[in-house]
């Protein structure tokens, strides 16, 4: 899948046993010496295998990479292991930046992703670029950092003076508190002494208006190679599309130079603090026709979609602020969602509730509070369901099965039943990169018949079990 923004892929399955997800992208530098490029690879640390041999926790990948010019020549070219502990992988992923030096032309890069404990999880994937800069003054490309700190010593992969960490992404979700990038500035040592001006930033996509104080300026000495590291705080950023320009100017104001980049924002915690709450007017709003008996109740149902500060007020706070409280803070969770229609969003979403006490509320748990109903309120319905309540070796469970989850393919959860006095199925593993991973699931869900099995043996049980299709339906459902 390819992002909407430039450069940035996503690489998607080619393989129908493939699983790997990874973002990719290329960046063009210049040296005083010569042209080069830098490679940024992120993949996702769910979507990798675990290795059979129980003695091993690694998991990793193997990466090849390699240019061709337009005649086919290959030009540059590196074959390299990256593997981490698994829990370590699981959690941060892959990331991984590799520089080729190249002289001005067309090329092709091809990149080939495998995973070290399944050869058949391959990814593959292809780009065409250019490179080759002007004598006039100019930019490198622009690279998102996840962080940068002072080098203490200079190496391959340092660029003036700081060791910095890519992010291959342009969506910064709440998680972000900051933007920052790292380019170069080419060529400004001409003949004037008139210091020439940057301009950097923030600008709403539809309208091009500056976002608010997301503008700076700065004079640029005269050098054949200027490095800028700039960031901008994203914490009172709303939601939206926007575009980080920089642009250089000369002292007429006359624009030299220009590079945009788009992004996205999601912000939902820029109204989500108690002491804001006050400000926000509800009369005449959806808000103020509920009853006081059914508020705090409405506000409970949230916790499935709401963000980190939003569920701390759910959990936390909630039941001890005023009613008044209560319906603003109700209300600002929807507008913050749909600015032009709160109350069609509320009313969605609240049919969507009313499905899951249809479909999984229990005798002691609305349908919200379930795993399933949670899962079913965040994501949405998926796109098919296993559901296997009777072989003969495992707990019930049933399969769901996702083809796309916001920017991921192919994602899958696992519910089993392990109280056989209850009708509530419970979260046994997912794939899905922040949902729960249990590597030894196969060996849970077999409890039933086998209770005293090692925790620790994360060799497939299937593989002695009688009537078991659970490996098989979980990995092609």
């Amino acid at each position: 899948m390819k992002f909407l923004f430039s450069y940035i892929f996503s690489i998607s399955c080619l393989f129908c046993y493939s699983q790997i997800e990874a973002l990719f992208d290329i960046k063009k530098f210049h040296s005083i010496d010569n042209e080069y490029i830098e490679t940024y690879l992120f993949v996702y640390g769910n979507t990798l295998f675990e290795g059979t041999d129980t003695n091993s926790t690694e998991k990793g990948i193997e990466v090849l990479q390699y240019i061709e010019d337009e005649n086919n020549k290959i030009v540059g070219h590196k074959k390299y292991i990256i593997k981490e502990q698994s829990n370590y992988v699981e959690k941060e992923g892959i990331t991984d930046l590799q520089r080729f030096s190249i002289s001005k032309g067309n090329y092709t890069l091809y990149i080939e992703i495998n995973d070290i404990n399944n050869a058949s999880n391959i990814e593959r994937h292809q780009q065409e670029f250019s490179i080759g800069h002007s004598k006039l003054p100019c930019f490198s490309d622009i690279e998102f950092l996840d962080s940068y700190w002072k080098a203490d010593q200079e190496n391959e992969l340092t660029k003036s003076g700081y060791q910095m960490i890519p992010l291959v992404t342009n969506y910064f979700g709440p998680e972000f508190d900051k933007l920052a990038y790292y380019f170069e500035i080419y060529n400004t040592n001409s003949d004037t002494s008139e210091r020439l001006l940057l301009k950097q930033s923030i600008k709403i996509k539809s309208t091009q208006k500056i976002a608010g104080q997301y503008n700076k300026i700065k004079k640029i000495p005269n050098r054949s190679i200027f490095p800028i590291i700039n960031s901008f705080d994203l914490n009172n950023l709303p939601t939206g599309n926007y575009q980080l320009c920089i642009e250089l100017i000369d002292k007429d104001n006359s624009p030299l130079f220009k590079s945009i980049v788009d992004f996205q924002r999601t912000n939902l915690n820029n109204s989500m603090r108690l002491d804001r709450l006050n400000a926000v007017l509800i009369n005449e709003t959806f808000v103020s026709k509920i009853s006081s008996d059914s508020i705090a109740e409405f506000i409970n149902c949230l916790s499935p979609i709401a963000s980190r500060m939003e569920s701390n007020i759910i959990d936390k706070k909630a039941q001890n602020i005023s009613d008044t409280l209560r319906r603003q803070f109700l209300y600002s969770f929807w507008y913050n969602r749909n600015p032009e229609n709160p109350e069609l969003a509320w009313a969605k979403y609240k049919s969507e509730v009313s499905k899951t006490d249809q479909l999984f509320a229990t005798k002691v748990r609305r349908g919200y509070q379930t795993d399933m109903g949670r899962i079913f309120l965040k994501y949405g319905a998926p796109n098919t369901i296993t559901d296997r309540p009777n072989e003969p070796s495992a707990y019930p469970y049933q399969i769901w099965h996702f083809y796309k989850i916001g920017k991921f393919n192919n994602k899958r959860f696992i519910f089993y039943k392990p109280d056989l006095g209850s009708n509530e199925y419970v979260t046994l593993h997912s794939t899905l990169q922040g949902e729960y991973f249990n590597r030894n699931w196969k060996t849970d869900l077999h409890r039933r018949n086998t209770p005293g099995r090692s925790v620790d043996n994360t060799q497939n049980p299937n593989d002695g079990q009688w009537g078991s299709n659970s490996n098989t339906f979980f990995t092609n459902p």
